[in-house]
């Protein structure tokens, strides 16, 4: 009876909340938080991106930012699945979710990329073009995630690298001229680790900050980093395993004559103390 009674109270607090209009809605988290208050963990997320779908499109990004900064207020950790629910029910609205989430929790960054790309695939160009906008500094980590989530939209989040990071430009141009006009699965962190090797050389490096994803770890520890430079530091690109035959044991077959013993390691089978 007492469940019942605390869903009914959470039905009508939701029911209030969408009754007030957007723009206040959008002005007052408050109101947003209330409503979101009593949500339970696994509830949550399709509560905010429910709001968010309600709302009339000329507010519905105001409403995004106000619901997603609610509901990562309730429960922090949820960061990640209420970018991923909000961007899968609102496509539109994922880069702005996206921001949103990343200015709160800046350390899940690469996470709420993955989701938002993830859930609104459509909109991967757009959501790594909000986040590097907000986070330069991080524009590999970004760009990389959102290619791992989306890997058919390589081409457009090289793009928008080569946009927001000139000095990468004519080497991503470079790299991508190789491939078809239509082939948007590119080799995206190949191609941004090779684009950094060639703006550091050209000394083009110096007028951007890069990302702790790019270019030789060994970098990080070289006097030709340029002053100034966040020397990247490179997830491994691991070869295939090789994969060899069985192990087989070496067996060594010995000749023993009559009246011949053979020494007994101590605990075999045939091992008796002296």
């Amino acid at each position: 009876m007492k469940t019942r009674i605390i869903s009914l109270m959470n039905g009508m607090a939701l029911i209030a909340l969408l009754a007030v209009s957007p723009a206040t809605l959008a002005s007052d988290s408050a109101d947003v938080t209330k409503a979101l208050a009593g949500a339970t963990a696994l509830e949550l997320p399709a509560k905010a991106a429910s709001l968010v779908a309600k709302a009339s499109p000329a507010d519905k990004q105001n409403v995004a930012v106000a619901v997603v900064k609610a509901a990562i207020g309730v429960n922090p950790t949820a960061a990640v699945v209420i970018v991923s629910a909000v961007a899968r029910e609102n496509p539109d609205m994922a880069p702005v979710s996206a921001v949103t989430a990343a200015t709160l929790q800046p350390k899940l960054i690469e996470q709420i990329t993955k989701a938002a790309v993830a859930a609104a695939p459509s909109q991967a160009a757009r959501i790594v073009a909000a986040l590097i906008k907000e986070f330069p500094k991080d524009y590999g980590v970004i760009a990389i995630a959102g290619d791992e989530s989306a890997p058919l939209a390589g081409r457009d989040i090289l793009g928008v690298v080569a946009d927001y990071v000139p000095a990468l430009q004519p080497a991503i141009q470079g790299a991508t001229a190789g491939f078809a006009a239509n082939d948007g699965n590119v080799p995206v962190q190949a191609i941004l680790s090779q684009s950094y090797n060639q703006a550091l050389a050209s000394g083009a490096v110096t007028t951007i900050r890069i990302p702790a994803t790019l270019a030789p770890a060994t970098l990080a520890s070289s006097s030709a980093a340029p002053s100034g430079v966040t020397a990247p530091l490179v997830r491994p690109m691991l070869s295939s395993p090789v994969l060899g035959p069985p192990f087989t044991p070496v067996t060594t077959i010995t000749n023993i004559g009559p009246g011949q013993t053979m020494p007994q390691q101590p605990g075999g089978r045939n091992y008796s103390s002296p």
